[in-house]
């Protein structure tokens, strides 16, 4: 796993092999089930996690107590609950498996010390949270500014593999729409 998760960071920020040694040395591996939870609301995040295959699905529920279903991090990517990472405070959402995943996990506290002995690794980590607000801003502008097909269409065409895969209500939910709007906007396309 160790190196595939080598492979993923030499397209963001490459590492040496003493900086992927180090990685390794406190890395765990282990396997999560579909539908079980890296994360709960009310937990605070302690790890970063690296997937190669499958997807995770971020939620909460509403003042109303509706689920909503607010990002998705599909492979190969690393995911936790950032905001509860860096803050060390209670999660506001669910990070959820969507399918049995294999992990490469880093604990926060191995992460920091990481950070601190390695700048190119301390890079990977800044690279990596630049995509996670780059990711974030651009689904934020993409509710308040474009129509739910244009949405519907951005997401078919970053990842058509998991489009179909996703349920149609979790997918509704990402995109600001109901069940039967997503219906009409699949039947047109």
């Amino acid at each position: 796993m160790i190196n595939l998760f080598t492979q993923f960071a030499a397209n963001i920020s490459p590492l040496t092999s003493i900086e992927v040694a180090a990685i390794a040395n406190v890395a765990t591996t282990c396997t999560i089930p579909k539908r079980a939870h890296l994360i709960e609301a009310g937990q605070v995040a302690n790890q970063l996690a690296f997937f190669i295959s499958g997807y995770f699905r971020f939620y909460h529920f509403n003042h109303l107590g509706e689920e909503i279903t607010s990002d998705f991090y599909f492979a190969p990517n690393v995911v936790s609950s950032y905001t509860s990472l860096i803050t060390q405070q209670k999660s506001k959402v669910y990070v959820q498996a969507m399918q049995n995943m294999d992990l490469l996990i880093i604990m926060r506290a191995d992460l920091e010390m990481l950070y601190d002995q390695y700048p190119r690794i301390e890079r990977l980590g800044r690279k990596l949270a630049e995509q996670v607000a780059i990711t974030s801003e651009n689904h934020l502008f993409s509710l308040l500014n474009y129509t739910a097909a244009e949405r519907y269409e951005q997401l078919r065409l970053h990842h058509p593999e998991f489009i179909r895969q996703i349920p149609v209500q979790y997918l509704a939910s990402y995109l600001g729409i109901t069940r039967e709007t997503l219906s009409r906007i699949r039947k047109k396309g």
